[in-house]
């Protein structure tokens, strides 16, 4: 089950090809404290899987930043001990870009608020991707759908609350 928390952690990062998407700038317009929660949920085997995600910039420099993610899991109602993780974003040095199939605009609600994002859909490595996302909320990513790949089901992600500093 760890295995589909990663993947989940790591289809947060948008990075799709076109320079103007990398997630470095997605975060970099925001100060340092400045976070997102996320909800994920999919299905694996049977078991529902629930994932509440609060990602928040620990340090903020003109070329990298740190973002810290602080994971609560449960799986089938049984709740996984929190995990915590730091991770370096680098200007420019995407680490799985996605294959931008699609791209479009659109105004969603998340929150409670209406939001105008841009859409993204396309394919990194074997998975299926679609998200929505804006320079106004920190991390940029509001909404998102993934499947296939090394996923091992479908998997729905939404932005219940941020913080800008």
């Amino acid at each position: 089950m760890h295995y589909a928390i990663a993947c989940f952690v790591a289809l947060l990062s948008p990075a799709p090809q076109a320079k103007e998407y990398h997630e470095f700038d997605y975060w970099s317009g925001h100060k340092v404290g400045s976070s997102v929660t996320m909800k994920l949920e999919m299905e694996a085997q049977g078991a529902k899987i629930l994932v509440e995600l609060t990602r928040t910039i620990i340090e903020l420099g003109t070329d990298k930043l740190v973002v810290e993610s602080k994971t609560k899991v449960s799986v089938g109602g049984m709740a996984q001990p929190e995990s915590t993780e730091k991770e370096d974003i680098q200007k420019d040095k995407d680490k799985d870009p996605i294959k931008v199939e699609k791209e479009g605009e659109e105004e969603i609600e998340v929150a409670g608020k209406k939001i105008k994002c841009r859409w993204i859909e396309g394919t990194q490595k074997e998975t299926k991707l679609k998200f929505w996302v804006t320079k106004d909320v920190p991390g940029g990513v509001v909404k998102g759908e993934a499947s296939g790949g090394e996923l091992p089901g479908a998997m729905k992600m939404l932005a219940t609350a941020w913080e800008k500093k």
